[in-house]
């Protein structure tokens, strides 16, 4: 919707979270005489007295009160979607989604551009909500987008890239089947797309290649991990379909700071590595990360929230790797080892006598934090204060 369309309505801000907070001050910024609702779990009949409704990502599209809105008629948009609508024309939007992985893809993606001379906004569900850039005119528009912002994404992306995809949030999407459907919205959409499954970019023999065609070393990538590799073969995907040249990429590479609580080295202490890598909220990249260490001995501190999800895979490589794991509550009942801690604490101190010289100590949950922690950026944190006091 454009901001003229907004004119003289009521509009329910539905969820006052950060994205809430920055459409209020768009809508209090661009649209005359706008009538602006706070809408909460407390007063959700004012909904329907509203003329547009604004939604939160948080709140699920598939709940009984968004069926309502549309049948009563009643628009329902969100952030990202306003921002679309009434960016300047001369920004490409650049949208990344997938399980896992979009943050450092974007953030990569964001990091080299800017080191080519474009001028970019990096935001989304990174840092800033889309809004908050609504006035700039950058060359780029970097918009890292959740499933939840997918599922009823309405734009045009310039660019639309599809990083790893496994199961996750299927309390808001429903089904698994629904969760892939919601995130390929926004592909569908977009002019150009990028698949991780289907790239012109390769490592071989310690070389970042296109096709047959050699690039620049691997060793360039400051970044753990072959999931990692093929985030920056994403990115090499990206510069070629924005028209520019992959080969200017290796200082980028280079410069770019990894982001925290992603495989992040913590310290060294004791000839034993200790890896931050909370952001694992799922099975399937613990081993990854697990994989990224091999040939070394690896104590790993896993479990959180339980999300209901299957853990039979990452048991056989704890398995077959002779992993010694140690199993935080609750989903560390799901995990084969003798090893079960109630904090993280605990698992420090654990770890920390148990880990040989030569080898890592990785903090690679693979579920959500909430049982413990807000969040997995405090859930990290945690771990490094922890590793600072040994």
């Amino acid at each position: 919707m454009k901001w003229n369309e907004l004119s003289n309505k009521k509009v329910g801000l539905w969820g006052m979270g950060r994205e809430g907070e920055s459409t209020k001050k768009a809508l209090l910024k661009h649209v005359l005489n706008v009538r602006i609702m706070e809408i909460s779990e407390d007063n959700l009949a004012d909904l329907y007295s509203c003329d547009v409704v604004v939604k939160s990502p948080g709140v699920s599209l598939y709940r009984p009160e968004v069926k309502k809105l549309h049948e009563i008629e009643i628009k329902i948009t969100s952030n990202t979607n306003l921002y679309t609508s009434n960016k300047s024309l001369n920004t490409k939007l650049i949208c990344v989604t997938g399980t896992k992985g979009k943050s450092t893809t974007s953030s990569l993606l964001a990091h080299t551009l800017k080191s080519l001379g474009k001028s970019v906004c990096l935001g989304g569900n990174i840092g800033k909500p889309l809004l908050d850039f609504v006035d700039e005119c950058p060359e780029f528009m970097v918009d890292e987008i959740s499933s939840y912002q997918c599922a009823d994404f309405e734009g045009v992306p310039d660019l639309g890239i599809l990083v790893a995809l496994y199961s996750a949030h299927l309390p808001w999407h429903g089904t698994l089947e629904r969760y892939h459907a919601d995130k390929m919205n926004m592909i569908r959409q977009s002019k150009k797309k990028i698949d991780i499954r289907h790239l012109d970019f390769t490592v071989k023999n310690g070389f970042f290649c296109e096709e047959e065609k050699k690039l620049f070393p691997l060793s360039s990538l400051t970044l753990y991990g072959a999931h990692n590799v093929q985030n920056a073969c994403v990115v090499l995907q990206a510069i070629k379909e924005l028209g520019l040249n992959p080969t200017d990429c290796e200082k980028a590479f280079q410069s770019f700071i990894p982001l925290p609580h992603r495989l992040q080295k913590v310290a060294e202490k004791g000839g034993v590595l200790y890896v931050n890598d909370s952001i694992a909220t799922l099975p399937e990249p613990v081993i990854a990360a697990l994989d990224t260490f091999a040939g070394h001995p690896i104590t790993l501190i896993i479990g959180g929230w339980d999300g209901g999800y299957d853990y039979t895979a990452l048991n056989k490589v704890i398995q077959e790797q002779k992993i010694l794991a140690l199993a935080l509550p609750d989903t560390g009942a799901k995990i084969t080892t003798p090893y079960h801690v109630a904090d993280m604490r605990e698992a420090v101190q654990l770890a920390h006598e148990k880990t040989p010289v030569g080898g890592v100590v990785l903090m690679s949950p693979g579920a959500p934090s909430y049982n413990q922690y807000n969040n997995f950026e405090e859930r990290g944190a945690d771990f490094i204060k922890l590793v600072s006091e040994l």
